[in-house]
């Protein structure tokens, strides 16, 4: 990412030391020492620089401006926490010192450190235009999905992007999530010139184009690929999402056959195609479908789930509630629809932080009832190598935060729902009905809750309204389809590394 430019450091630092030798206590031969510090820093003479500043700080350990140079010289030697110490000393002498901050910024940038959005946002209080910084704090609230505030800071850089492509990139993907789509279609255009062969980029460009109404324009993008024989499941089945909502579906299953083909352990081609034969009403090809990627894919909860919509459609209740009932046992934690904060998940990798994270949130506001529903959706989640001992705890502590979420906010349907769930977890059916039945009274057609209302009344053994029920979710389904397909809605943006 953005260095903050050594030499430069060096030179600045240089010329504040002229000034500062009239006054440094020290030996008569110092100001020729110090001279060579800065001498031999530019001439990249490292081992001599630790040297000449070692013997500078035994005689003014309270110069700001030496500890800065002896951390340069120290990170250029391949010793980053020491120059992080290094720097630290400077900045404690002299809190507002640039040169300083910058070097524990990119230090800490590089090190994927939470001390370095802190030190960015100081250096930028004292340097309002600094679009290394503001590029350097853009990309890490972008990782944080704080996509406003990372689009700000990246209008402040927008000098510095050309020559950063995975800033550029973050920078056109947060414009896409603020819906700005012409300002992100401008910045991925000019990604795509810059870096033809970037799948990442051109698939990101297609996808926004068709988000955007111009459904030629998306297919005149993937065509390279495409012409290619590309292998990418999601190029083809954007391509093929695309050729659909302009009525062309047999190009659409051709594409979808193709993504099959291509990539036959992956779930969501088998979903995708299973979705085109029930937006058209051939739920028996689309059983067939899935039934084939089940032959590879035998515990897949998402194939159980598709099939089990269509075989509700097709009149199946009893093999629709056995395909449900399945899929919730192959992954507990799955629902109907990602939840639209998804925070728990998106923190998977640093669990353990995340739940430490939301346990804070909730001591400082005990009132809020969306903090309680976020512990409680983080803690539904434990890591694979998680104790059982310590699951069941997490369990039990996940039904408390969400039970105290419904209660000081009883209109949070998605509380409601992540209770049923937990509920289910828990074998406590007949709370898992409760919980149902409250998100339907506020929101007849909430899918999560149908679903779950369905596995909860199959375990009570209560059977009479299951039949209804499982037509109420196919319907659901099919019109929440049927909307999407009007609104040209289709996935969300995949971000490339950084």
């Amino acid at each position: 990412m953005c260095s903050l430019r050594r030499q430069a450091t060096i030179l600045i630092l240089a010329a504040c030391l002229m000034g500062w030798l009239s006054t440094f206590a020290f030996a008569q031969a110092a100001p020729a020492t110090v001279s060579a510090l800065v001498d031999a820093l530019q001439r990249g003479q490292n081992a001599d620089a630790l040297r000449i500043s070692a013997e500078l700080l035994r005689a003014g350990p309270q110069s700001n401006k030496v500890w800065t140079l002896r951390a340069v010289a120290l990170e250029q030697s391949g010793q980053p926490k020491e120059a992080l110490a290094a720097y630290q000393r400077a900045i404690k002498l002299a809190p507002d010192y640039l040169p300083a901050l910058e070097g524990a910024a990119q230090l800490n940038y590089k090190g994927q450190s939470a001390q370095a959005a802190p030190l960015l946002r100081h250096i930028i209080s004292l340097q309002p235009v600094n679009p290394t910084a503001h590029a350097m704090l853009g990309v890490l609230e972008y990782r944080h999905s704080d996509y406003g505030k990372a689009a700000q800071d990246f209008a402040a850089a927008e000098q510095v992007l050309d020559s950063q492509p995975s800033a550029l990139m973050a920078y056109s993907i947060c414009l896409a999530r603020l819906n700005r789509n012409s300002e992100a279609m401008v910045h991925f255009q000019q990604l795509l010139a810059a870096r033809p062969a970037d799948a990442a980029v051109r698939y990101d460009l297609a996808l926004l184009q068709w988000h955007s109404g111009t459904g030629a324009d998306a297919l005149a993008t993937l065509q390279p690929m495409l012409d290619a024989g590309t292998a990418d499941s999601r190029v083809l089945r954007l391509a093929a999402a695309v050729h659909e909502a302009n009525n062309e579906t047999p190009q659409a299953i051709e594409l979808l056959r193709a993504a099959i083909a291509a990539n036959p352990d992956e779930p969501a081609n088998y979903v995708e195609f299973a979705t085109l034969s029930f937006t058209h009403g051939s739920y028996s090809v689309g059983i067939d479908i899935v039934n084939l990627g089940l032959t590879r894919l035998p515990n897949s909860a998402a194939l159980y789930m598709a099939r089990g919509v269509l075989y509700g459609q097709n009149g199946d209740f009893e093999k629709a509630m056995a395909d449900f009932e399945h899929a919730h046992t192959l992954d507990p934690t799955s629902s109907m629809a990602t939840s639209a904060e998804g925070v728990a998940q998106s923190q998977r990798h640093n669990h353990e932080e995340a739940l430490e994270d939301f346990r804070r949130q909730v001591r400082e506001h005990p009132k809020d009832a969306f903090a309680y529903y976020l512990l409680a959706e983080a803690l539904s989640w434990s890591p694979p190598d998680a104790k059982q001992e310590s699951s069941e705890k997490s369990l039990t502590e996940a039904i408390s935060a969400a039970t105290k979420s419904t209660e000081l906010d009883p209109h949070q349907v998605q509380a409601y729902d992540l209770l049923a769930s937990l509920y289910l977890q828990a074998d406590q059916p007949e709370q898992a009905v409760k919980a149902c039945r409250f998100a339907l009274r506020i929101m007849p057609k909430d899918q999560q809750a149908v679903y779950s209302l369905i596995l909860a009344l199959r375990k009570t053994g209560a059977k009479d309204e299951l039949k209804g029920l499982v037509q109420t979710l196919t319907d659901l389904r099919k019109e929440e389809q049927a909307e999407n397909n009007h609104t040209n809605r289709y996935g969300q943006l995949i971000e490339a590394s950084q």
